[in-house]
């Protein structure tokens, strides 16, 4: 199997259920956006305090997020990513759970989360449909929780890839919502 191409099918599929999301939700109202970055409290907990909206409308002012009522299954994968196995157990792109054998502070997550979430919006592109960034990361000792929002794969396989070259030996990737998922 070409888990790379696996990847991108796992996230087209969530786009588009994001598409239809935003279309509904911009009939329904006068005024509101896709993809809106805020600055939270610290008390969050969400990496640098950053958090990405799916939608955000303000007749009356409303924020609302995409659950997707429809996963792709699939056994679960095992190979390795250099010298790290790994194993993909669920995979929902706004829901990602990684768990990995690093402690703390994880060497690189800084540029990698500033490329990705992109809070300035320096890699806007205009004229794309969404903003090509992730919603949210959250960072604790052995484990990442990532909504990929509309961030391209290859953000993921970055991602994978750095957690290799700060030395893990084991990366395990599922969804907080595997439970959930018709069998």
């Amino acid at each position: 199997m070409d888990v790379e191409a696996f990847t991108a099918r796992i996230r087209e599929h969530y786009i588009e259920q994001f598409r239809a999301f935003v279309a509904k939700l911009k009939q329904e109202c006068v005024k509101g956006a896709p993809e809106l970055k805020l600055r939270l409290s610290p008390e969050c907990g969400l990496f640098r305090h950053l958090w990405c909206v799916d939608f955000m409308k303000n007749d009356p002012l409303e924020v609302f997020e995409l659950e997707p009522e429809r996963v792709l299954g699939f056994e679960p994968l095992s190979g390795a990513i250099g010298n790290a196995r790994l194993r993909i157990e669920h995979l929902c792109w706004d829901d990602v759970e990684i768990y990995h054998d690093l402690g703390m502070p994880l060497k690189g997550i800084d540029e990698w989360f500033a490329l990705w979430f992109d809070e300035n919006d320096e890699r806007l592109d205009a004229a794309a449909e969404f903003s090509n960034a992730i919603h949210s990361l959250l960072v604790e000792a052995n484990h990442l929780s990532i909504d990929f929002g509309s961030a391209p794969t290859v953000a993921f396989w970055e991602l994978l890839a750095l957690l290799e070259a700060a030395g893990a030996e084991s990366i395990r990737v599922t969804s907080s919502r595997a439970e959930s998922w018709p069998a």
